[in-house]
Order: C-alpha cells, then structure tokens, then sequence
C-alpha cells in the first residue's frame, strides 16, 4: 500500500497533468481575452449574486474578488448595485454583454468537454464520467471538518431541528423533540456533540453520551440530504467512538426506528451487531453495539473460500461464485468465479473485523462492472466465518447487501 507521501505525490501528478490537459495553464482561457478565473466569476454570478455569496462560494479573499470584479466592470460585462434591503451588501449582475459573453463561454466549454470525450468508445466515456465522480465525492469528504460544539450553541440547535424535522415527516407516529439529549449529557467528561461542517455550512451532526459505566450510547446521527453518499455518516461515527473512548468508554450502543434502513445498513457495515432493546425509547426499535477496547478481532482470510449464501439481487454473484482470499498486514485481495462471474477481483483493506475493497468483474455476457463493497466479518456457530456485505456499484446504478460464508 502507498504511504500518505507516495499518494500525495500521485495527486500532484494527476493534477499537473489535468490541468494542462483541459488548457487552465494560461491567461487566454477557452481563447478569450481573460483567465479562467474571471471567466468562473461571470458563470458564478449568472443571474445575480450578492458579493459576500460570491466570496464564499468561491473561496476568495475579498481583495482578489474586487480585483476581478473591477476588471469584468471595466470590460462592461458586469455591473454593481446595493442590495434592495440591505445598502451595505453589493450585488454583481450581469450586462446584455456579460450575458452574452456567458453564453459563448458555456457554448466553448461544452465543445472542450465533446473533443476530451469523443475519442474515447461509450464505455470508457462511462468509465471516465463515473471516476470524475467518485473524485468529486471524496473531495467533497475530504473538505468536511468535524469538531466538537458546545451543546447550547445556535449551530446545535440548528441541526437538532433539521434532524427532529426530518423525523417527525419519516415515522409514522411522528418525533417528539422531548426526546432529545439534554446539553449536560453530551458535554464534558460525560460525553460530546459532534458537528460537520462544509465550506462553514453545517451539514451533519451527532452525540455520545455516557450512558452507563464503561459504556456510551450514540445519539442524533444525522446528514443533511445535500451531504449524503458522500460516506461523511461513516466519518461521524467513526469520530463519535473516538470520543467514547478518550472519555474511557470501552464499548458504545445506539438505537434506530424500523423505518430507517439506510440507518441500520451503516450500522452492520460499521462493524455493529445486533443486540436486545436496552431502553424504553418508543423510536428505537433496533438497537446495536461495538465493542470499542478489546474488540475480538478474528482470524486472517488469507488462503480461505467463501461462497454467497444466496443469490444477490441487483448483482451478479450467485450460489455457484467462489472467493479465494488472500491476506496480509491488513490488505486484501480475492479471486472470484462461478455462475454468472467469468472472472472476478476484489482488493482493498481490512480494519478490525471491517473490510473495504472495490471489485471488478466479467460476467458470461462478456460485460463488464465495479463497485464498492464494506463487509464485516464474523463467525458462525459452526467455526466457519462469514462476510456481511453493504455493495453500491460504481459503473452503473444499483447497491444492496449480500453474505458470504466460509467453504470447507
């Protein structure tokens, strides 16, 4: 596996390369008198925008952003006026010429965008608009910070509301916000209230509480619908048992309504298992539980065959598909076969009980496909091991869970 400084250095390279290979290396961009940021400002303001908006959403300081604006006024594509209500805020608005000049820059850029892509057969189009996706996902993932708040804060109290609202609209018997934690159980050495911010933006939230000695319970986990898929609901938790554990909590729990699937997905992918109710909560009609501390972490796959318990719909694997692992210093790798599968490879990582790989595979039809997968291993009354997986594929539409257990 490539160290931090290894894929940094990759990045690098990719970017070098991408930004040559798209002609942002210039002060002509698309051919037009004027760079490629003065030509995002005009794209950005479209059919107006207040000038603190634009600053933020283009991460600007403010005398770059009047430097550039002055340049569009000064080339009559851009005009300036007070805001309706407020005289202290400027509002930038395009001219009859700005809006033109928008128009050939959108008509350039498409052309730009055809000539990248036609070369390439439909596949691999799909393939490269796939991967600028998946980059996109992950770039936003890595711009979200998550910090710790002050549980009486405005910003607590304004995803308190986004997540009792969205709440009480999913269960059928609606949210009582009498439900929610009081600030002194999530503060503290009793416990923490997490918020993840985009471009300073809320757009997640979530809490640990002590709930009883050595334990902590996981509360309010939410993301904001813009946020989601981005994989920041794994992030907060993840970040919410780190707080458990710097407060010495050796194992946390939480709870969740039937209706949220999507909710106890995350929660067996994330290593969780399924435990009795352990509260009087009317919403948590599922609980779970990880051992933080201690966790049994249970043997190498290396040298093992599994096989799908059962035929996985909405994927290709089925009851004849054998997987030939292999393991070693938490990388994983595997071969697979059988029924529908000419061929097939996954490869990726193993944290505890929890891997996370991508596989690509050919199938009879002589197509191919890749997605990415999350299983969490555990072991069966018999000895074998078995493998509980959360799959979204990449190359087309579609996720779903599937198992797979140890042959012998």
């Amino acid at each position: 596996m490539a160290t931090l400084s290894e894929q940094a250095a990759l990045v690098r390279d990719f970017n070098r390369y991408y930004s040559r290979r798209i002609g942002l290396l210039t002060d002509r961009y698309l051919g037009q008198a004027r760079p490629l940021s003065e030509a995002r400002l005009l794209f950005e303001i479209g059919t107006g925008a207040d000038v603190r908006d634009l600053r933020a959403r283009l991460g600007w300081d403010s005398g770059y952003l009047s430097r550039s604006l002055r340049s569009l006024e000064g080339q009559g594509l851009v005009e300036l006026h007070p805001h309706q209500t407020d005289g202290r805020v400027r509002v930038a608005g395009l001219t009859d010429a700005g809006r033109t000049e928008l128009a050939e820059l959108d008509r350039l850029s498409t052309t730009r965008a055809v000539e990248l892509l036609e070369p390439l057969t439909a596949a691999q189009r799909d393939e490269l608009v796939a991967a600028q996706q998946q980059t996109r996902r992950l770039l936003r993932l890595a711009a979200v910070t998550v910090e710790v708040v002050a549980p009486d804060s405005a910003v607590v109290r304004h995803c308190l509301s986004g997540y009792a609202t969205e709440l009480t609209a999913r269960f059928p018997e609606g949210y009582d916000t009498g439900a929610l934690v009081a600030d002194a159980e999530v503060d503290g050495d009793r416990g923490a209230f997490l918020v993840a911010y985009e471009h300073g933006e809320p757009v997640g939230c979530g809490a640990v509480r002590t709930h009883s000695p050595g334990v902590g319970e996981i509360r309010h986990l939410w993301v904001h619908a813009d946020a989601r898929g981005l994989g920041l609901g794994r992030r907060l938790l993840r970040e919410l048992e780190r707080q458990a554990e710097l407060r010495g909590l050796h194992t946390v729990r939480l709870g969740t309504h039937r209706v949220l699937t999507e909710a106890a997905t995350l929660y067996r992918a994330s290593g969780y298992r399924e435990i009795p109710t352990y509260d009087n909560s009317p919403y948590n009609h599922l609980a779970f539980e990880r051992v933080l501390v201690g966790d049994d972490v249970l043997p190498s796959l290396d040298g093992r065959r599994f096989a799908a318990v059962d035929e996985v719909a909405g994927g290709e694997v089925d009851t004849a598909t054998r997987f030939d692992y292999r393991e070693r210093n938490g990388e994983v790798s595997a071969t697979y076969t059988g029924g529908a599968i000419r061929t097939g490879h996954l490869v990726g990582t193993r944290d505890g009980n929890t891997l996370d790989f991508r596989y690509v595979q050919l199938n009879r039809s002589g197509e191919t496909s890749s997605g990415h997968c999350v299983s969490v291993l555990s072991r069966l009354p018999d000895g074998r091991l078995r493998l509980d997986e959360t799959w979204t594929w990449e190359s087309r539409s579609g996720s779903g869970t599937s198992a797979v257990e140890e042959v012998r």
